[in-house]
């Protein structure tokens, strides 16, 4: 059985969150956020699909709780390494939309 994260229950609430008033939509923490959400994202699918090309006949059959547990380690994974270095996706993306210029 193949189980799948709705990724818009894996974004934080102040993502989903539509800006009320003009100084949310420029604070730039919020929108540093976002685009490390978006890379952690967009790092998830990569490792699914990675994880297609691996061969699932072994000796033992995969169960529903591994599947489970491989989609958590992959989303955990991809929020790390989106927090840490990176791709760098979400640093040019929050450069691209009007962050600080300076770090």
């Amino acid at each position: 059985m193949n189980s799948t994260i709705d990724p818009k229950l894996l974004l934080s609430p102040a993502v989903t969150k539509t800006p009320d008033s003009a100084t949310n939509r420029k604070d730039p923490a919020a929108l540093r956020k976002a685009c490390q959400d978006f890379e952690a994202l967009f790092v998830h699918s990569l490792f699914k699909e990675m994880r297609k090309t691996i061969p699932t006949d072994g000796l033992l059959p995969r169960g529903m709780g591994e599947d489970a547990y491989v989609e958590m380690m992959d989303w955990e994974m991809a929020q790390r390494s989106s927090r840490t270095q990176g791709l760098g996706i979400a640093e040019a993306l929050f450069r691209q939309l009007g962050g600080e210029k300076d770090r």
